[in-house]
């Protein structure tokens, strides 16, 4: 493993390096390891299937960081470590108009937990925020403007098959879990405005399907701790304003991103499936009514791609009859919104003024070259990245013995294939160590204490 680098946390050039300084603030009592794998960028169309044109083409960046942990003495008889935490995340760069500063998207997809970690070092919460902190500071954020969003759903394992069944995980419930990530971005916002971000470019919210403003703010309560001055909380949804730089009529299909694994994006999908069939294709996106062509024979290719634009047509005309109040109503009464828990939308985004904007390019300029030359040796395939990360959803972790086992071959996994990709160089790159901190092993370790740990995405909702 690669030593963990000086970089302070708001100056780190790279993700593994914001994770790795991130974690050596934290009291553990055991050797930690880090293991950051990215993909290189990858066209994709899928986050808005429905928009008018099929040539809205975004990039994504998959990114899976996990966190292992050196077992104890007591534990094993020979020295061996267990993954304790995980994150994996999408970042999504969208297309913009000229005259508008970029914009990506951090969509949070899962985050797990496994329960085998010491108590002592709250290792899923500095993972969290690092992640957020890293995409939104002013040093490292990937566009001038971001937002970085998720969706919260207790559920006893995301990311470690069976873990909920080695007696050291607690599980939080939807209520818990939601004021846990309500207190993650808080935290996050707090950290970015000492990182110099401006409050009033910040700005974060946060809803509960089916429940009102009044109601939510008494089950979450206030901060514990007070917010920045200029920053506070918004009960409304996270996307709000179209996304795309298009003209035409506003729809949720360039309003609402279709990520994976969300409950948005099913609704989206049945809304169109419900609808497509009764909406005509009125208006091209000129405005102008269709004027029949000249018949002419087209190649299968050409038939194709004329049929999937008539598509997208149809869908984003009967996304756009679709207020989105409406929207984000009806969506709190789907069953994975209301299935007897509490589930919760959180958002940051960061919007920084344009003298902000300005004064960031400059800082940014000399950088650049040097960035992109370090970056293109440090990723990997997104069909490898996903293939990392299968294997860790193929691995048991019912006891801490078969965790230890599925560790060491997930590890082994890990550095095979970014060795074989990137080099020793890339391994070295994409991994660091956290020394255990002398002195604190008795007080992180009382005895029977569970580790509270930390599942999320995929939707229930309020006790009737």
């Amino acid at each position: 493993m690669a030593a963990t680098s000086d970089a302070k946390p708001g100056a780190a050039s790279s993700l593994r390096d914001t994770i790795a300084a991130a974690l050596s603030a934290l009291p553990n009592p055991h050797q930690l390891g880090l293991t950051v794998v990215s993909s290189s960028p990858k066209r994709t169309t899928a986050l808005f299937p429905h928009s008018p044109s099929a040539g809205v083409r975004c990039t994504e960046v998959e990114h899976l960081v996990v966190v292992h942990s050196e077992l104890p003495a007591e534990f094993t008889s020979e020295p061996s470590n267990v993954l304790a935490a995980a994150i994996s995340a999408h970042v999504f760069t969208l297309p913009t108009a000229p005259s508008t500063p970029a914009t990506s998207l951090l969509y949070i997809s899962k985050v797990d937990s496994s329960g085998y970690a010491l108590p002592g070092a709250p290792l899923t919460r500095e993972l969290a925020v690092g992640v957020l902190r890293h995409f939104l500071a002013p040093a490292t954020r990937p566009t001038p403007r971001v937002a970085a969003t998720l969706f919260a759903r207790s559920q006893g394992q995301y990311l470690f098959p069976n873990s909920v069944e080695g007696g050291g995980k607690r599980v939080l419930g939807g209520l818990g879990l939601c004021g846990w990530w309500k207190g993650v971005y808080e935290e996050a916002a707090r950290r970015l405005v000492a990182d110099g971000v401006s409050p009033g470019d910040l700005d974060l919210r946060y809803l509960l399907p089916s429940y009102s403003a009044p109601e939510a703010a008494g089950m979450l309560g206030a901060p514990r701790r007070p917010l920045p001055v200029g920053v506070s909380w918004r009960y409304a949804p996270p996307f709000v304003s179209q996304l795309l730089p298009e003209a035409g009529v506003p729809s949720l299909a360039t309003l609402v991103p279709s990520l994976p694994d969300d409950p948005k994006t099913r609704f989206l999908d049945e809304l169109v499936g419900e609808a497509v069939d009764a909406v005509p294709i009125a208006l091209t996106k000129t405005g102008k009514d269709k004027e029949p062509s000249e018949p002419r024979k087209r190649s299968r290719k050409e038939k194709d791609a004329a049929e999937e634009e008539e598509d997208r047509a149809r869908a984003h005309a009967a996304l756009a009859k679709i207020p989105p109040a409406e929207f984000w109503e009806r969506l709190g009464f789907r069953q994975e919104c209301v299935s007897g828990d509490v589930t919760g939308f959180f958002s940051a985004t960061l919007s920084p003024s344009e003298a902000a904007q300005v004064e960031e390019k400059d800082v940014k300029e000399a950088k650049d070259e040097e960035k992109d030359a370090a970056s293109t040796k440090r990723t990997l395939s997104q069909a490898l990245v996903e293939r990392l990360l299968k294997s860790m959803l193929n691995t048991d972790f019912a006891t801490r013995a078969l965790a230890a086992e599925g560790t060491a071959n997930w590890l082994a996994s890990a550095r095979s294939i970014v060795t074989d990709e990137l080099g020793e160089e890339g391994w070295a790159a994409s991994t660091a160590t956290i020394a255990a901190k002398a002195g604190v092993e008795a007080a992180a370790a009382p005895p029977k204490r569970k580790e509270e740990t930390v599942t999320m995405l995929q939707p229930r909702k309020k006790k009737k």
